[in-house]
């Protein structure tokens, strides 16, 4: 087996791991999940559908490197929004994302988390047009950038959306 592709079943291995950590230090109970289906099959049927992605490094060394960055963003951003949600609780904290939805409005909201996946999708497409070739690994990485806005723009306004109407969990 090639180094390059060790490297990748290593680091997907990692950064999914580091998502799992990162969302378990946030919301243990998932409450503050954004994603539905994580949500729905909880944390054992999350780990039983995240553990055969170690493979993809043998199947496919560019859709690796996209979930490897995608999934460092996500980790990344739940540990930096995170320290209010710990210090809160997670009960406190969608109170608080609550009030905060009902305070600004459900459009403007959809709006601002529209507008900021957006910028996120274009700078990394932006990336991608700057690799030296179209599925180079900078352009995977690139797309990484650019699942990380989809990701944002597809769960949070998803989860705003619950949270206005009253469904259980953000």
């Amino acid at each position: 087996m090639e180094p390059l592709t060790l490297f990748l079943i290593f680091a997907v291995a990692l950064s999914r791991a580091l998502d799992f950590l990162s969302t378990w230090l946030v919301t243990p109970r998932l409450a503050l999940e954004a994603n539905p289906l994580a949500r729905r099959l909880r944390w054992g049927g999350m780990i039983a559908l995240n553990a055969p992605l170690a493979a993809l490094p043998l199947a496919h060394h560019g859709l690796s490197i996209t979930l490897v960055v995608l999934s460092a963003l996500v980790a990344g951003t739940n540990l930096s929004h995170g320290a209010l949600a710990r210090g809160a609780g997670e009960r406190n904290q969608l109170e608080g994302q609550r009030r905060a939805l009902r305070s600004i409005g459900l459009p403007a909201a959809l709006a601002m988390n529209t507008a900021g996946s957006l910028v996120v999708c274009a700078g990394g497409g932006f990336m991608m047009a700057l690799a030296p070739a179209a599925e180079s690994n900078p352009w995977w990485a690139a797309l990484g950038v650019v699942a990380f806005g989809v990701t944002g723009l597809v769960h949070l306004n998803v989860a705003m959306v619950r949270l206005r109407f009253g469904g259980k969990g953000a």
